[in-house]
């Protein structure tokens, strides 16, 4: 657990060092992304196989000062030309789900190639997360951009010491599936159940959704 800088409690287990997650690094060799946002970026694990494979364009914001810090010193190669040759227009900025507006994409006024958020929709209450998942759609390019999300779920109670900042989960996967149906179509869904282990030895068992969707013409409906 660390401080936010901000006076709020975070909890990221994928701190320095962390592989980025196996589907999100999979993605990354299999798509070309041009933009990429991850809203709620952690240390930055997730945006860096996409720096590796060229993106034009790489942000992410978080709420952990320590965090957007972090990102920034990992993507400094990407900026400056040396993982492509290439230099990659990278902003990281301290932000919240769900209050913070993106950047603008250079060049692309209509979202972004590919939006992550990965371990921040289960903090928050339902009401916030019907709002976030509208707000995500709305940042993802209409013709064909994708939308990657991990989130854990009740359907294995949430660990004891982990309650107070995940006092209303979803309750299992169907939440996250149903909002992403229509005007989307699946590209990878997976939900399991592991057995981690975090700083100071802490073990927990999670159940986890992870969701990858690319839009088709459905119009999204806009955040409220």
């Amino acid at each position: 657990m660390a401080d936010s800088g901000e006076g709020r409690e975070v909890w990221n287990p994928a701190r320095g060092g962390a592989a980025p997650s196996a589907e999100l690094a999979e993605l990354a060799r299999s798509h070309r992304f041009a933009s990429v946002l991850d809203a709620g970026c952690g240390w930055g694990r997730n945006l860096l196989p996409f720096a590796a494979a060229g993106a034009t364009a790489l942000h992410g914001f978080d709420i952990d000062d320590e965090g957007v810090r972090a990102t920034r010193a990992l993507l400094t190669p990407a900026a400056t030309g040396a993982v492509t040759g290439t230099g990659t227009e990278v902003r990281v900025w301290n932000g919240d789900l769900l209050t913070t507006r993106p950047r603008s994409v250079p060049g692309r006024g209509s979202g972004y190639d590919l939006v992550i958020c990965y371990g921040v929709l289960h903090f928050l209450a339902r009401a916030q997360r019907l709002a976030a998942y509208d707000r995500l759609a709305s940042w993802v390019r209409p013709d064909g951009g994708m939308l990657a999300l991990a989130s854990f779920n009740a359907a294995v109670p949430i660990p004891e010491d982990l309650r107070p900042l995940m006092p209303d989960p979803p309750p299992d996967s169907r939440e996250v599936r149903e909002r992403f149906t229509r005007g989307w179509q699946t590209v990878h869904a997976r939900s399991h159940v592991y057995d981690d282990e975090h700083e100071n030895g802490v073990r927990h068992t999670h159940s986890i959704d992870r969701l990858i969707v690319r839009r088709t013409a459905v119009p999204v409906r806009p955040p409220g």
